[in-house]
């Protein structure tokens, strides 16, 4: 039998408000050509895809495979943490806190690489998504990327 593999990303955005209210989201991956040439160029050695970064944009153009960043990003954030979570499995966290990215949010972005880094539009984006959100200073978001590669 031949196996044939799949590639997962699960994103979980849990809104934890100031009354006690909680709110979880959970969205599919949807990742980048770019992602998809990093994870062939582990096979080959020459991959530089280190995932680290979690960004928010207020854009809301449709996704499309080709795209290389956020439309317009606002804020981004480093993992709190990322590790190998099962056989073919990684997972990262991230937060917001209540006084940060207190704008209406339109699209989620992962980004990784040498070239990444805390400041807006670095790195190789990884995966976006779009996610529409009136975010406010009751709220802190916790954000969680879980990837699977695995036989189907």
């Amino acid at each position: 039998m031949i196996d044939n593999i799949g590639f997962h990303g699960e994103i979980t955005v849990t809104s934890k408000y100031k009354d006690g209210r909680v709110e979880i989201d959970v969205f599919h991956n949807r990742i980048t050509n770019l992602g998809l040439n990093e994870i062939i160029n582990s096979l080959d050695g020459t991959s530089d895809m280190a995932l680290g970064y979690f960004a928010v944009g207020t854009g809301s153009a449709a996704l499309v495979d080709t795209d290389i960043a956020l439309g317009t990003e606002i804020f981004r954030s480093s993992e709190l943490t990322a590790s190998r979570t099962g056989v073919g499995e990684f997972t990262s966290t991230y937060t917001v806190l209540d006084s940060e990215a207190v704008e209406t949010w339109g699209e989620i972005g992962f980004f990784g690489g040498s070239t990444a880094s805390g400041t807006v539009d670095t790195g190789t984006m990884l995966s976006r998504i779009l996610y529409s959100r009136d975010k406010t200073s009751l709220e802190e978001i916790d954000v969680t990327y879980k990837v699977t590669v695995g036989r189907n």
